[in-house]
């Protein structure tokens, strides 16, 4: 089992009420956060090391923008709630 001071393989989150143990193919195991062990059940893949795990399930967030792909709820979204929509007198300070 990889210890790491309990902290999540992938994005050493240390909350410990959201940290579960889950095994790797081959019966290592290794410590997760609750939404990266949802990721890892669901992904279907079986990942054999931590580095395995973390190349499979890393940060995602780090995608282009995807509004100017045909997205028109996004679309819709940043028009309705962008900063162009209110004038200079009607924004928040």
């Amino acid at each position: 089992m990889e210890e790491s001071g309990r902290r999540c393989a992938v994005c050493s989150a240390r909350d410990e009420r959201a940290l579960v143990q889950v095994l790797l193919i081959g019966g290592s195991a290794t410590t997760l956060c609750g939404s990266h062990a949802l990721m890892h059940r669901r992904s279907g893949q079986g990942q054999r090391t931590v580095p395995e795990l973390r190349a499979s399930l890393g940060d995602r967030r780090g995608r282009d923008d995807r509004r100017h792909d045909g997205d028109e709820l996004g679309a819709a979204l940043a028009a309705a709630f962008g900063s162009e929509k209110r004038g200079p007198q009607r924004r928040r300070a």
